[in-house]
This record gives structure tokens, C-alpha cells and sequence, in this order.
């Protein structure tokens, strides 16, 4: 493989993510899908989700009001459940409230929120309005329901197996590159989709295993990283039940012991898709959801009494469980946008957007990464229109060469101006035509020039690989590429800004696979103790020690004796893997234990005493 692009010189000092919110803020002279264009001068005090204009609501939606807790003389009313009481419920940080309607909306009604209070989208009489959504025809829910995969669980031969712990069978990282330059930060993945146990894992530098936990058959987990929550680092990923590539579940979030502290879900009657898991500075979280809805497919050539997928971003007030942002693309983006034909003879909804991403920029405003319109769009934070179109049908710049994508992934706004993005190089919909490599790219958006051009690419330096659906790309504290090449491809890779390759890894068995994989800083604290187990024969007696999580442990000291209360030390060995055996000579002790200690030679725990078992 050739080096990556490089960028070209820039005119003036480095792009801050600000100055790009400038570049991209273009004011569409037409609006898409009937959201109103309009300037930050018209943009009321008080901005309101649901968005007034929404036709897709859902019927056990709340009323989210940002800028002010004093939202004065509301009312709220339904078109066909008339006036709704409920209470309002304070965002944990003081700039917003919701109220909490006390029975549901029907589908199909319009629904009036009046206020003295200036909100968003409200006419000159104080009422802004937006309608529930209808439920898509059976034959769609139908479909949807028999969309799940079935898991070939198993206990393949490449998986891992401990003999101190026996419940641990994690499919292994099998590393064939590992040069200096490579990041020395652990690596996460949530492993699926294939034969042995799933689960979310962390694996050190050199790939052996730290850390592992087994989700069930019947869940998939996605996304796993660690990231910051109130000021302490913390575990997050999604897990659920994923059907026809849609998912229905919950976020799951733990502190550095491992022990769960959070489960953050989807606000308004909504379940939380696997795609989008994204912690912000503010204890909020940027979630994604699908929902199917009875639509019109005039505009994508399709049928009117059809069905839609509607892509739908919040932002959570985790504290309370609020939705302080809501987001809906049928209201925003025409589904005449879908890259793909409408399939007359298919009982799934059409997805014309397919939201995967969601990066915050300096201003607030959101960029989308949209598989499905292979575009990206910068969308406004307040009332939702959009601001920018980056490729696709109708992109609001030129796609210089090598810069457009298709299919793409995890599009996210880097410090210094730039767009990094996992490009598919193809996607799902057309299993028959022709597609590229997928790879990594960054972009830089140029206002002057309303061009966009393509600033470095990174393959994969082996295969020419290709996927459908998923990947990732991050950039490393390094400066080095770190990417994950999406379903059916194990490989994770790790490429310097010259185009070398310092790291190479694959998932065994290969079969298995992970939405993301990422490298970062993570310490572990288990609260549980180390575990052993022994077996004697003769006149030595092997001893096995792990700590699932634990990431200081050095060195393992063997404790024996003739009862759990009166071990002494036989000796230490150092650590080797996430499981080290060491064998101790002599007649067979009644009793081992195990202290697991740091470099400095602190004792971090100490296990249980077991009786070695006769071999």
C-alpha cells in the first residue's frame, strides 16, 4: 500500500472546529423535505421538542423545552385526546424542562403546544404544532419481527479457554504486527455476530485479554469504549436485540470496578438503536433510533400507502432520563435523497436516511453521517433545519476526486477542522454492483471554494477488503489511523500518517466480528478478587491465576499452607497473560492462594484459598 494523502497547505493557521461551522453553515435556498431555512436572528428564546412541524412524533412523547425552566401559561392539546395534564420535570442542569404528559397521544392527531413564552416554530399566536405518527401496515411489522439472525453460539476451537475460568471462552485477538510506533493504549471491541460467546472486550497492546463479559445468545452488543462521565472514566456500549439491522435495546454504562451504574435509554416512547453511543461533557448522550412509520414514497418513486424507517437523534439527560434534543430526518430530509431504488416488492420499510454517526460541533450544531444518502449533514441544534449537505444527491459542495463516500461510517469532526470518516466504498442495497475498497479518509470542507477535497486515505495494507455495513475510524493521540473494517472483515489495523503499518490484528475465529474497535486509555479496579485454581500430582503442584479487569497486576505471589487462615508466601512469578501458570515444587499444599501485585510490589487483592485438586 502507498502512503496516505497528505493534506495540501493551507492558506491560513489550522481549521478549529468553529471556524468550520462557518464553512458549513450554508442557508439552503430550498428547504428539504419542508423544514424552513431561516437565520440565527429568527430563532426564538426557548427551543422545543419535539420540533414544531414533526409529522413523526411518537404517541408517548414528552414536550422538551431548552433556554428556560419558566415556560409560562402552557397548555398542551391533542386534536382527538383534547387537553393533556402532567407534570414538568427539571434538566439536571438547570437550563430546561420537560413535561410529561399523563396519558399517551394517539396516532395520526396534531398536537398544539401554546405558551406565552417564545418557542420554536410558534406561530404569532403562541401554538406550535406537530403531529404522531401512524404504525406502518402489519406486513411491514411482520417483516420487521422476523428480521433477527439466528447465533451460532458454540464453543469454537479458537476461542480462548481458562482453567481459572472456566465461564470465560472469549474469541482471541490473534496479533501478526506490533512495531514500536503502535499506540500502547488498550484496545476495545464488542465481538458478535459469530460462533462462541459475544461480548464487549478489552485487550492490552499486545492483545492479550484484560478484560471480558459475556452478553446472552439472543443480544448483540455494540460500541464498546471507554469515555468520561462527570469527570470519571467510565465503560459504555449498547446491547440489545438487532432486527433486519435495526436495533431495540439500551445503553450500558460502568465505572472502573465493573460495576454497572447506568442504564441509558431512549426518551419518548422510543427504544435505542445499536449505532450511536456518544458521552458528552454535560452528563448527556447522543443516542440514535429507528422507527418504522406509515409513509408516502411519491418522492423516492414508491408507493403513497407505504412504509419509512425514521432516523431519529436525541440527545439524554442521563441523570433524568429527559430528552433534551430531538431530532427527526422524515421531518427534515426528502426521502427522495435514498441512493437506492424503492423495492416494490419488499414488506420492510424503506430507509431512505440510515443515521450511523452523530459528532458535535463548537457551535452545538450536529453532523450526520447518513449511509443510506452517502452524505453527511450539519444540522442545526435549535430547530433542526439543515445547514450543510456534504455529497450525496444534492451536496451543497463539489466532491473533488477521492473525496466522496458511499455507505459510510462514523463520520466525526476532528480538533483541527477536519472530517474523518469510514468510508464502505458500497453498501447493502446494490449486493450486485461493483464496489471499492472500503477505507479511512479525512476531508477538509473549504467555504471560499464550496469544494471538498480529499486529504489522506488509508487502506488496509493486505486485503483489498470491502464491507457492506459498519467500521470505523479514529485517530490516536499518535496521530496514527486506528481502523476497525466493518462486518465480515476481523481485521483491525492501526496506520501512521506516512502510510505505515505498525499494527495488525484479527478477531479468531473470523467469523466473529465488531461494529467499532477502538484504542484508549483505561485502568480497571475489580471489586471481586483474583481467582485461582491448582492441581497437584506428585511432588509439584501447578497453580493458575487471572482477575478478569484487573489492568496493574505485575506479578503473582503463591500463598500455601495447611489452612486458609495460615498461608504462607512460596514464591512469585511474574504476570504473562490474562491467565499465568506457574508451577511450585514439593509435596502438594492443602491450601493455595494467590495475591496479585503492582510494579512497585503493592498488594492490589488476594483470592480465596482452594484445595489443589489430585491430577
Amino acid at each position: 500500500m502507498g502512503p496516505p494523502r497528505r493534506p495540501a497547505p493551507m492558506s491560513s493557521s489550522p481549521r478549529t472546529i468553529p471556524m468550520l461551522v462557518a464553512a458549513l453553515a450554508v442557508v439552503l435556498a430550498v428547504s428539504v423535505g419542508g423544514s424552513p431555512s431561516h437565520g440565527a436572528s429568527a430563532t426564538p428564546t426557548v427551543a422545543m421538542y419535539p420540533i414544531a412541524g414533526t409529522k413523526v412524533a411518537n404517541p408517548s412523547t414528552t414536550v422538551s423545552f431548552r433556554g428556560s425552566t419558566k415556560i409560562k401559561n402552557l397548555t398542551v392539546t391533542g386534536s382527538i385526546t383534547k387537553n393533556h395534564t402532567g407534570h414538568l420535570v427539571t434538566h439536571s442542569d438547570g437550563n430546561g424542562v420537560s413535561f410529561v404528559p399523563d396519558k399517551r397521544f394517539r396516532e395520526d392527531e396534531l398536537v398544539t403546544v401554546h405558551s406565552t413564552t417564545k418557542l420554536t416554530g410558534a406561530t404569532s399566536a403562541g401554538n406550535a404544532r406537530f403531529r404522531i405518527y401512524t404504525r406502518p401496515d402489519k406486513r411491514y411489522r411482520d417483516a420487521i419481527a422476523r428480521g433477527v439472525s439466528g447465533d451460532p453460539a458454540g464453543d469454537p476451537a479458537q476461542a480462548q479457554h481458562f482453567r481459572s475460568r472456566t465461564d470465560l471462552r472469549p474469541p482471541n485477538l490473534k496479533v501478526t504486527t506490533n512495531e514500536s510506533g503502535a499506540s500502547k493504549d488498550p484496545i476495545f471491541l464488542a465481538v458478535k455476530a459469530g460462533p462462541g460467546q459475544n461480548g464487549p472486550t478489552i485487550r492490552d497492546a499486545r492483545g492479550r485479554l484484560i478484560w471480558f463479559h459475556e452478553v446472552s445468545a439472543n443480544l448483540s452488543p455494540y460500541d464498546f469504549r471507554a469515555q468520561t462521565y462527570r469527570g470519571r472514566r467510565v465503560l459504555t456500549w449498547w446491547q440489545g436485540v438487532v432486527r433486519a439491522g435495526k436495533g431495540r435495546g439500551e445503553g450500558m454504562m460502568l465505572d472502573s470496578s465493573y460495576r454497572l451504574i447506568r442504564h441509558v435509554r431512549a426518551g419518548n416512547g422510543y427504544a435505542m438503536d445499536q449505532h450511536e453511543f456518544e458521552l458528552t461533557p454535560r452528563g448527556t448522550a447522543f443516542i440514535n433510533v429507528y422507527e418504522p412509520v406509515k409513509y408516502s414514497l411519491r418522492p423516492a418513486g414508491g408507493p403513497r400507502n407505504a412504509a419509512a424507517w425514521d432516523s431519529i437523534v436525541q440527545e439524554i439527560d442521563i441523570k433524568t432520563g429527559m430528552v433534551l434534543f430531538e431530532w427527526h430526518s422524515l421531518a427534515h430530509v426528502s426521502v427522495s435523497l435514498g441512493t437506492f431504488p424503492v423495492r416494490d416488492n419488499s414488506d420492510l420499510p424503506y430507509d431512505p436516511f440510515h443515521v450511523n454517526s452523530v459528532s458535535e460541533d463548537g457551535a452545538g450544531n450536529l453532523l450526520l453521517s447518513a449511509r443510506n444518502t452517502d452524505a453527511l449533514f450539519l444540522v442545526d441544534r435549535d430547530d433542526g433545519h439543515l445547514l450543510s449537505r456534504i455529497g450525496g444527491k444534492k451536496s451543497d459542495y463539489t466532491m473533488e476526486p477521492g473525496a466522496a463516500q458511499i455507505g459510510q461510517h462514523m463520520a466525526v469532526l476532528q480538533p483541527n477542522g477536519t472530517i474523518t470518516v469510514f468510508d464502505n466504498g458500497g453498501s447493502t442495497r446494490f449486493p450486485t454492483m461493483p464496489d471499492r475498497e472500503s477505507r479511512g479518509i479525512r476531508i477538509n470542507v473549504d467555504a471560499g471554494s464550496r469544494t471538498v477535497s480529499l486529504l489522506e486515505e488509508y487502506k488496509h495494507p493486505g486485503e483489498h477488503l470491502f464491507s457492506r455495513s459498519q467500521g470505523s475510524m479514529q485517530v490516536l493521540s499518535n496521530g496514527n489511523a486506528f481502523l476497525s473494517w466493518g462486518g465480515g472483515n476481523p481485521y483491525i489495523t492501526e496506520i501512521t500518517p506516512d502510510g505505515h503499518t505498525v499494527f495488525e490484528s484479527y478477531i479468531a475465529p473470523k467469523e466473529d466480528d465488531t461494529y467499532r474497535a477502538y484504542r484508549m486509555p483505561w485502568r480497571g479496579t475489580p471489586r471481586d478478587r483474583p481467582t485461582v485454581v491448582a492441581s497437584a500430582g506428585g511432588t509439584n503442584t501447578d497453580v493458575y491465576a487471572s482477575w478478569n479487569g484487573a489492568t496493574e497486576v505485575a506479578r503473582w505471589e503463591v500463598l500455601t499452607g495447611d489452612a486458609p487462615g495460615s498461608l504462607k508466601p512460596a514464591g512469585t512469578f511474574d504476570k504473562t497473560d490474562f491467565e499465568t501458570r506457574k508451577q511450585i515444587a514439593g509435596l502438594p499444599p492443602k491450601y493455595v492462594a494467590v495475591r496479585a501485585l503492582n510494579a512497585s510490589g503493592q498488594v492490589l487483592g488476594t483470592s480465596t484459598a482452594v484445595a489443589p485438586k489430585r491430577r
